[in-house]
């Protein structure tokens, strides 16, 4: 990348990687830059209206979403939407709620913005937005506040991995281990196995058939080891580590 950042979003367009956003620990940015893993190269492509950290990012149905965040002054409830063939970014409808370390992902057409924080509290509450109504609607609840929550899907269920109920500065903030499952079709939560340590700011993806919790912060040491969770059995296995400690880190899969 032109230069370094943390607290960013990304996102597999066209079998490219974006990377949205984020802090370079001096500014909140608004700038994108877009890599090809066949030529190896990056580009600088079109910045967000909004300079954004802290957001959540996903590709629904064509275009990409960045979803919320903090400015620098403020935490977000807006919503932009990149659009390839124009090469813009749009503002789409704002979310309920403003939402910073926000989780996202894509399930049955639509995008989930999953807890986060809202400048006084960290977040239970899940939305869900329909790109062809243009509008956010209210999901259940979560059982558990989490701020840096990593999302992912799988087999028409969604996940919310880890993450934090309180901002550091509250002495009463707990790191978690646990996950819960969102069913679609009933609007409902269900507590699955839990990680084997808590992972605040963790990185989340779906490879094949088992989801990836990757490296992430336990409350005294950025994490360099990664686990993986089958769902068909229900339970976590430690898989081989990062050679560097992460927390914050974006995590996906690209087609080579």
């Amino acid at each position: 990348m032109n230069g370094r950042r943390l607290q960013f979003g990304v996102a597999v367009l066209d079998d490219k990687l974006y990377v949205v956003g984020g802090r370079d620990g001096l500014k909140t940015l608004n700038t994108v830059e877009c890599y090809n893993p066949r030529t190896k190269t990056w580009s600088v492509m079109p910045p967000m209206s909004t300079h954004r950290h802290g957001l959540g990012v996903a590709v629904l149905e064509g275009p990409m979403y960045a979803v919320g965040g903090h400015d620098g002054w403020s935490y977000l409830n807006t919503v932009e939407r990149w659009d390839p063939q124009a090469r813009q970014w749009n503002f789409v409808a704002s979310m309920s709620t403003p939402r910073s370390t926000v989780g996202v992902a894509i399930l049955n057409g639509k995008l989930y913005a999953v807890g986060g924080r809202d400048g006084s509290s960290c977040l239970k509450s899940v939305e869900c937005f329909d790109p062809h109504t243009n509008k956010w609607t209210l999901c259940a609840q979560m059982s558990k506040r989490r701020g840096g929550v990593g999302v992912t899907t799988w087999n028409g269920f969604l996940y919310a991995i880890g993450g934090h109920d309180a901002p550091a500065s509250n002495l009463t903030s707990r790191l978690s281990d646990c996950v819960e499952r969102y069913d679609p079709k009933t609007d409902m939560w269900t507590a699955v196995a839990s990680m084997s340590i808590s992972r605040d700011a963790v990185g989340v993806c779906l490879l094949g058939d088992k989801l990836y919790a990757v490296g992430g912060y336990d409350g005294q040491t950025y994490l360099n080891t990664v686990e993986s969770y089958d769902p068909q059995t229900n339970e976590w296995t430690q898989v081989a580590p990062l050679c560097l400690g992460r927390a914050g880190a974006c995590v996906v899969t690209v087609k080579l």
